[in-house]
């Protein structure tokens, strides 16, 4: 009884952290599931991820070699300034997961028309986190 009662405890912990940080228990970059993918953009997409916060740049991607199509969270709105256009081709790499049948990437780096735009740091942290820094000059997602 003790130990259903101290695993609810965590899991209720858990549940109620994810939960305070805007995402969703299974929504986190996680770098065992980090792939890359070469593809073609078929939509951008402007949509909320998290609850609180500016509007995220999502791509439909149509992978070349499998012609499977992920839905890939790029960064809030406001971060990533580089015109993206439907039909180019794009490299990601970044931290697969499923949901409802449908595949997602969070992605951590983005190759396109010859630049690489870092995204997230090795471990998966954003490269935006801190917000907007208002007055002050901010990288916008470029790359190395």
């Amino acid at each position: 009884m003790i130990v259903a009662r101290t695993l609810l405890a965590c899991l209720a912990f858990v549940t109620g952290l994810a939960a305070s940080f805007g995402q969703q228990p299974d929504h986190f970059y996680n770098i065992d599931t980090e792939r890359r993918v070469e593809g073609t953009i078929k939509q951008l997409i402007f949509e909320s991820r998290y609850e609180t916060s500016a509007p995220f740049l999502i791509l439909l991607v149509e992978e070349n070699r499998t012609g499977n199509v992920y839905k890939v969270e790029i960064s809030p709105a406001w971060f990533f300034n580089h015109d993206l256009h439907k039909g180019e081709k794009v490299k990601i790499t970044g931290s697969l997961y499923t949901k409802d049948d449908t595949l997602f990437i969070i992605a951590r780096q983005l190759q396109v028309g010859g630049e690489t735009f870092t995204l997230r740091d090795s471990r998966g942290f954003p490269s935006w986190r801190g917000g907007q820094m208002k007055g002050k000059v901010r990288r916008q997602g470029r790359g190395m």
